[in-house]
């Protein structure tokens, strides 16, 4: 079925488009490299690229919501299959928290930090930076939580109709965890590694 087969290309690349927890977290960890001062263009920088980036991330997950949804229905089991197969379940609750944890993000810390920011600017301390500090940390933990649930959402969409074994799934975690562990503590160089 054509309209399926244009759909499934959309989910797709949709999912791919997703990987910005990783490039957000190469980011953040190319500017601790860098040191101090903080506050300065760099930071304003990296902070405006971060900004920039939430419509983006809610209009990818939307399309991947909808996309998704309109699989399930042109499949041959109908929209019955959401509730029969817990692989879709799974996929679902996942980038449900995804959209709650960018929330928490867009909402709560970056209003914190751009604040932080505003209060350095116009009164340089060490506590300040410490609590500017705190957020950021905050933020990196967040974008490494979304990349492991974007990740295992690709790895579970492979899955969706026909599953692998147990073990390989397991295996599969494990090792998304690794690579998000390794990226949360400095990019990879050399891709993978």
């Amino acid at each position: 079925m054509i309209a399926y087969s244009l759909i499934k290309v959309i989910h797709i690349i949709t999912a791919i488009l997703m990987a910005w927890p990783f490039y957000a977290l190469a980011i953040v960890n190319q500017r601790a490299r860098l040191g101090p001062p903080l506050g300065d263009r760099v930071d304003l920088y990296m902070e405006t690229i971060i900004k920039n980036r939430v419509v983006p991330c809610y209009i990818f997950q939307a399309t991947a919501l909808a996309s998704g949804f309109v699989m399930i229905l042109l499949s041959a089991q109908g929209f019955i299959a959401f509730f029969n197969n817990p692989i879709l379940a799974a996929k679902f609750t996942l980038l449900l928290i995804i959209s709650a944890i960018l929330s928490y993000v867009h909402f709560k810390l970056q209003p914190q930090i751009d604040g932080l920011f505003h209060e350095l600017a116009a009164a340089p301390s060490q506590d300040i930076a410490a609590r500017i500090g705190q957020l950021r940390l905050q933020r990196k933990k967040a974008a490494s939580v979304c990349l492991f649930n974007v990740l295992t959402i690709s790895m579970l969409g492979v899955q969706a109709w026909k599953p692998f074994s147990g073990w390989v799934t397991v295996l599969l975690l494990v090792l998304i965890a690794a690579f998000t562990w390794r990226v949360y503590k400095q990019p990879p160089s050399y891709g993978w590694i």
